[in-house]
């Protein structure tokens, strides 16, 4: 006569499912993506409109494409100098066209914060940008002493509380 199996299940079967549970879980929750995982990713990609870029010590905020109906498009942004030293906004690139800088060169004192395009004289333009909506285009300054500074910014409607902000 064979002996009958036990119907309870054995200690060993309990840490051994425990195990298999646990790893799966693991796999399941996206805890062990590594570094390509989601969240990481994330954190390396434009989160919206209002870029922040730096050179030295001239920092960039808010900076966001405003293109008209016509695809022509002006950069909104605020330039900061930290530094004790002036500095001059020389060149300008939008999405891989040279852009049109209004004055032809800006002047930025020690200390001084400058706005272009929201109510201000100072204006980064390109003409016959034609961007897609929502997308991010390639955006890069050039300063006389601080050097060259890049990130992607957001193209967007002259519409909300862009109204009113044209390409000059």
């Amino acid at each position: 006569m064979r002996p009958t199996p036990n119907p309870r299940p054995t200690r060993r079967r309990h840490v051994a499912l425990a195990a298999a549970v646990s790893l799966v879980s693991l796999g399941l929750t996206g805890c062990y993506n590594g570094q390509e995982a989601t969240t990481n990713v994330q954190a390396t990609q434009p989160s919206g409109n209002g870029n922040v870029l730096k050179a030295g010590q001239i920092v960039v905020d808010n900076a966001t494409a405003v293109q008209d109906e016509a695809g022509n498009a002006t950069v909104l942004m605020r330039i900061t100098n930290q530094g004790n030293e002036a500095d001059t906004l020389i060149a300008a690139v939008l999405a891989n066209l040279p852009a049109t800088i209004t004055p032809d060169s800006i002047d930025i004192a020690p200390g001084q914060s400058i706005s272009f395009a929201w109510e201000s004289t100072n204006y980064v333009s390109v003409d016959g940008l034609n961007a897609p909506m929502s997308s991010y285009v390639q955006f890069g300054l050039q300063f006389l002493n601080a050097g060259i500074t890049s990130t992607n910014i957001m193209i967007v409607p002259p519409a909300g509380m862009y109204e009113g902000i044209t390409p000059n």
